[in-house]
């Protein structure tokens, strides 16, 4: 399969970010024509389509039909896995799917992500842009041929067109944001605010909850779904006091009925004097770069390289500069001799001198392998800081951080 990767980032997407979010973010659509003009297929392509509903187990999950707008029953397209008679899952039938397809159905691939690294990079994106999580969807639809009825979707959805056309039917946005996924029967809605053709390399933004309808043209259309979700006020202030609330000083286990109940009235009192005391000294700036750091790291994003990771800390050369990484580390007192370190479960005594090296490190900066053990041969100092390469705590300063 192939595993290209993408280079754009969210500006190559929407233009320039700023007149984005000012004139266009939940406010109305945006048509970028040739946005990604040449640049579709390093996403995906409909022969990559074929080789995933090959695989001997995909889930129905994954996988939706819908012909003449409306859903196709999953029994139609699955079968049941079994070994030695046991059922063991349900699967997607290729045939059958082929079959619905050559017949008028659009075929659905929810999460892509899930199974292409191009479209888990494409997720990066908005996860960098928005620290929350997103979805790629990708729709394949035949010539010719409607794929769902006119419909609006709780989410903020970024279109791109892969190959062939496709005729959308846009209407304008709501007032308010509508918390479910609804199909809409096109005369109630007027006329559409827009009508296009979307071809190879075009971008459309639709706000959270814009109706909209699309069908293929002459040719099989293919055309992927960003859905993006980001975290309104309330839900930043309700991790944030998810987060206060980890203290101890919370984990009690209280009876409130009976005659308890006005102690636990005065002691509920307290605990919310205490959170309110802990929000008041909150620090805003710090809190918002956890809820960044949080948002970024949510299932669906990232592509952590710890293969290729441990496989460079085998080969590392003497002159290669090192870093700390993110990785949480506790560094003890010393005993006269070592300090413990506790990392990533790992507890382990290394000399004063490394201890001394690694809290140097925290403010920043890089130091050549062979140098970050002071005072012994560079062969020793190269072999601790493979060691602490391979468990996480050190990092090549060349690495790109998300």
């Amino acid at each position: 399969m192939d595993t290209s990767t993408t280079t754009q980032g969210f500006e190559d997407l929407v233009g320039d970010p700023q007149v984005f979010f000012s004139e266009y973010f939940n406010k109305k659509p945006l048509l970028r024509r040739g946005a990604l003009e040449g640049r579709t297929r390093s996403l995906v392509s409909v022969r990559q389509l074929d080789d995933i509903v090959a695989m001997e187990a995909v889930s129905p999950a994954y996988l939706r039909v819908a012909k003449d707008g409306r859903g196709v029953p999953g029994k139609a397209y699955t079968r049941t896995v079994a070994d030695r008679g046991a059922a063991l899952t349900e699967a997607v039938v290729p045939e059958q799917v082929y079959e619905l397809f050559r017949s008028g159905g659009t075929i659905t691939w929810n999460a892509l992500n899930h199974f292409l690294p191009s479209a888990r990079h494409l997720v990066d994106v908005f996860a960098r842009t928005f620290a929350c999580p997103s979805e790629v969807v990708a729709f394949l639809t035949p010539a010719g041929k409607d794929g769902y009825a006119p419909h609006h979707d709780p989410v903020d959805v970024y279109v791109i067109q892969i190959e062939g056309t496709k005729d959308w039917r846009i209407w304008e946005p709501p007032a308010d944001r509508r918390a479910d996924k609804a199909s809409h029967r096109p005369e109630d809605l007027g006329p559409p605010a827009i009508e296009t053709t979307l071809r190879a390399g075009d971008v459309l933004y639709l706000p959270y909850g814009t109706p909209h309808a699309a069908a293929a043209k002459a040719e099989v259309s293919l055309h992927l779904s960003v859905t993006v979700e980001p975290r309104r006020w309330r839900d930043l202030v309700g991790e944030t006091v998810q987060q206060l609330l980890q203290d101890p000083e919370f984990d009690g286990f209280p009876h409130l009925a009976g005659a308890t109940a006005p102690d636990g009235a005065a002691a509920l009192g307290a605990l919310l004097s205490r959170l309110a005391g802990r929000l008041a000294e909150a620090d805003p700036a710090a809190e918002v770069d956890r809820l960044l750091a949080a948002g970024r790291q949510r299932a669906g994003a990232g592509r952590p390289r710890e293969f290729e990771r441990l496989a460079s800390a085998d080969v590392l050369a003497p002159g290669t500069r090192l870093r700390r990484s993110a990785v949480p580390l506790e560094i003890g007192p010393s005993d006269g001799a070592k300090s413990g370190l506790l990392v990533n479960g790992h507890r382990l005594a290394v000399p004063d001198a490394v201890a001394d090296a690694l809290r140097e490190l925290e403010s920043g900066g890089a130091v050549p392998a062979a140098h970050f053990f002071p005072g012994v041969p560079e062969a020793r100092s190269v072999h601790v800081a493979q060691g602490l390469t391979r468990l996480g705590v050190l990092e090549t300063a060349d690495r790109t951080r998300s």
